[in-house]
């Protein structure tokens, strides 16, 4: 490994593996890295697994190769894409590397945010907030959204929503962020797990911010559009919808949708959209933020959301996915114009696991044809259970949504 104390130009790379073995695994992620990387002041690593791996042994056989003296931030995932490749099956583990001078990279972390997400917010804000950053640094976000599996008693999930509002109040203001929830398999069998530094745990926030020489960039990627007028919840409290227009909640998406889809067959089927740019404007996709159903109540005839802003009064529209591939190329132009003179490094793509082609129906994969739009900048993806990324003047916890991210680098910053 080539060791660079000043480079002129940050140096990254990306790789992955299939292998089961955790340690080779890493070994094997670390080598198909080494031609392209030049270690310098600070080396970052974004990694990700799915649950068959033991990330201790993971991290270990990446360090193996590269050497002890990096940073890595990471969380479970379902599958990913690296470059040209996507799989959501099997073990996978893979990631993108950053080495940089100076460096660029500040952590802050916050445990047990099991039943106590707003707290939990409110103090990594202060972490961070006290540790007087440039006011525009970027943030990455990662939490795990498993509070029980369905193995260990009826699924709960971390919630999103009250980690944003804890988070809002102790910041007081939203830099630019992007983040993930957690999520290891579609029947959440599998618990998640959150690495930072030294820490590798379930209920735990990790945070990156990204500043000084280095800065992110984000963009949304929806592929939503609205397939009703606007409706109101009329009875709500915490995730479960009970009733939209006076009508319980199961009944009336039923005859919205002409009794096309058996209730079972709602979750991670139903998206509700909330518009928050102006009512009968012209549609802004980007000022849209989807909410992705995650059970059924058929008792009480009612649906479980992914998170709790959907509230008694909220306004809503059903939502009818569709992903235009001329849109995705509309999309990273504008992250280009955000990214502006400074030279673009690698890009993360955050994805929802519903959009990809084996669950979404879709024909191609789109998650591809982003990779494909970059044109060859190196690219790494995970796919996620909830998507985080300002919408408008807020932050939401987002479903069925993609969040891409180009990290890049000023040459002129002193």
């Amino acid at each position: 490994m080539i060791k660079d104390p000043s480079p002129l130009v940050s140096s990254v790379a990306t790789g992955y593996s299939q292998l089961l073995n955790s340690f080779d695994a890493g070994r094997e992620i670390a080598e198909s890295m080494q031609s392209d990387l030049v270690l310098s002041g600070q080396t970052l690593l974004l990694l990700f697994a799915t649950p068959h791996h033991n990330v201790n042994n993971l991290i270990a056989g990446v360090k193996s190769v590269i050497g002890e003296d990096i940073d890595v931030l990471g969380c479970t995932t379902t599958g990913l894409i690296c470059n040209d490749f996507i799989s959501y099956t099997g073990a996978l583990s893979g990631g993108l590397i950053i080495s940089s001078d100076p460096p660029g990279f500040h952590f802050f972390s916050e445990e047990n945010i099991n039943d106590r997400e707003f707290d939990a917010g409110k103090k990594l804000a202060e972490k961070i907030k006290n540790a007087n950053l440039p006011d525009e640094h970027g943030l990455l976000f990662f939490y795990d959204s498993i509070k029980t599996t369905s193995t260990e008693g009826t699924p709960e999930l971390n919630l999103a929503t009250p980690i944003l509002q804890g988070f809002k109040e102790g910041y007081g203001y939203w830099p630019k962020i992007a983040g993930i929830g957690a999520w290891g398999d579609i029947q959440v069998v599998h618990p998640c797990q959150v690495w930072i530094e030294n820490k590798i745990q379930r209920n735990l926030i990790g945070a990156l911010s990204v500043s000084g020489r280095l800065k992110m960039d984000t963009v949304i990627m929806h592929g939503t559009k609205p397939m009703s007028d606007y409706h109101t919840i009329t009875r709500a409290a915490k995730n479960v919808i009970y009733e939209i227009d006076g009508t319980p909640a199961l009944a009336f998406i039923d005859k919205l949708m002409g009794g096309s889809v058996p209730w079972e067959e709602f979750p991670l089927l139903v998206t509700l959209g909330v518009n928050t740019g102006d009512k009968y404007g012209d549609y802004q996709e980007e000022l849209y933020a989807s909410r992705l159903c995650f059970g059924i109540d058929q008792e009480n005839k009612a649906l479980i959301m992914f998170e709790t802003d959907l509230e008694t009064g909220s306004e809503i529209q059903l939502m009818q996915r569709n992903i235009d591939f001329k849109y995705i190329g509309l999309q990273v132009e504008k992250l280009f114009e955000k990214v502006g003179s400074a030279k673009p490094l690698a890009a993360l793509y955050i994805d929802c696991l519903g959009r990809v082609s084996g669950f979404s129906g879709l024909q191609q994969e789109e998650s591809l044809e982003v990779y494909q739009q970059l044109k060859g900048l190196p690219f790494f993806g995970i796919f996620s259970g909830v998507e985080i990324a300002n919408v408008g003047k807020e932050v939401k916890a987002l479903d069925w949504t993609g969040v891409l991210c180009i990290i890049s680098e000023n040459t002129t910053h002193e």
